[in-house]
């Protein structure tokens, strides 16, 4: 792979020293360069899978595989409980054992999000390939692209323009320093270029950048278990005013309810049992029971009722609003338009659904309103978990 690290200069000149190299990679070669990238990786075992990480992730590239007509030999996996049983057919080995029977003859493939302490214990056991799963999702893109959040980098040449326009309004230098090396990894796959992530357990509340009120309505927008909002509870330290818990997914929300009504603050919490997004009415919706439920394409899972936030009659005003929607922030913020020129409440953004809305959605926050300042954060390897935050003045943290 070619050094892909921005040579010293300033912030602009490191910017552009990458955009100039993805406008002039010829489009024969960045093409090229997607579909071999995982078999010079395998090389000369790319021929023969091991899977390694058996959760959600890894299910998601088993069946993904198995469209290409691929069959894995086994699935690794950390977790006792599952070793020597089968996970969609196929069996699950513990560590030493898939090193010992596949290390020399097959190549690991890490299916774990934050896989990186993983590729080095494959490593140490004697696997002589293991390589991340962002470089197999390259190769068969036809199935995984943009679904798994990445993006081909042929596909970013028409984007620079948006890219310089996003740079241009991050509010500090840690921000710009996540776009770049964002730009790095998704391109060239570098992951040398990543800092190490922020803290997970701040991940929609960065209070270096805000200061907190005592009256803050909070509004979760993807609530699923009701993890952010028990995590906005903590750090306010119980000294809030109200949560509205956006959740169409029925299972989903049955636990988010237990939850809530188990941490004791059901008389400041209300579930709302709606996606959100740019209309009014029913929606197609992928009821997973699970943090991957999401709006899908027409048809393809159950009817629920979608909301726009500008159209909800808030007996409160919201104050803060997280966002974390499976890919449909674009449409929530657009639904949510005339409300955030008005009151300008907190945002908190995920980004890393897409690999063009790490760009595109602070773009649309400041079309929206300028009066915003903008902020890029990450709290897990490589992509994931990458927030935009979008603060007004008067709640920006002072020294």
């Amino acid at each position: 792979m070619i050094p892909t690290q921005a040579p010293a200069g300033n912030d602009v000149e490191q910017l552009e020293n990458i955009l100039r190299r993805i406008e002039t990679e010829p489009p024969d070669a960045v093409r090229a360069r997607e579909r071999r990238a995982f078999d010079d990786l395998a090389s000369p075992l790319g021929e023969k899978l091991v899977l390694f990480g058996a959760g959600p992730l890894g299910k998601s590239v088993l069946a993904g595989l198995r469209k290409a007509g691929v069959e894995p030999l086994a699935f690794g996996d950390n977790n006792r409980d599952l070793w020597h049983q089968q996970v969609l057919g196929l069996p699950v080995l513990s560590p030493t054992e898939a090193a010992e029977r596949y290390g020399k003859t097959a190549c690991f493939v890490v299916t774990i999000y934050q896989g990186s302490s993983t590729r080095r214990q494959l490593a140490s056991l004697g696997c002589q390939r293991v390589v991340a799963c962002a470089s197999l999702l390259w190769k068969y893109a036809d199935i995984f692209i943009p679904q798994c959040s990445l993006e081909l980098p042929h596909r970013f040449v028409g984007q620079c323009h948006s890219i310089r326009q996003c740079y241009a309004i991050l509010g500090d230098e840690p921000s710009k320093r996540e776009l770049r090396e964002q730009l790095l990894w998704r391109y060239w796959l570098d992951f040398s270029a990543l800092s190490p992530p922020l803290d997970a357990s701040n991940t929609y509340f960065p209070m270096d950048l805000l200061s907190p009120v005592p009256d803050e309505v909070f509004i979760d927008c993807g609530s699923f278990d009701g993890e952010s909002t028990r995590s906005f509870i903590r750090h306010w330290g119980g000294e809030f005013r109200h949560v509205f818990a956006f959740e169409p997914d029925p299972a989903n929300r049955g636990v988010l309810a237990a939850n809530l009504e188990a941490m004791g603050f059901g008389d400041r919490v209300t579930v709302m049992p709606y996606a959100v997004g740019d209309t009014n009415g029913q929606v197609s919706f992928a009821c997973n029971g699970s943090v991957t439920s999401h709006v899908a394409t027409e048809g393809a899972g159950s009817s629920i009722e979608c909301r726009r936030l500008d159209d909800v009659e808030w007996p409160l005003i919201p104050t803060y609003i997280k966002m974390d929607i499976e890919g449909a922030e674009p449409e929530a913020l657009a639904g949510a338009r005339g409300f955030l020129r008005r009151y300008h409440p907190v945002l908190a953004v995920c980004t890393y659904h897409r690999s063009e809305h790490l760009w595109q959605i602070p773009n649309l926050i400041r079309s929206i309103s300028p009066e915003y300042h903008v902020f890029l954060r990450r709290y897990a390897e490589e992509c994931w978990e990458g927030v935009c935050y979008a603060i007004p003045e008067r709640r920006l943290k002072r020294a």
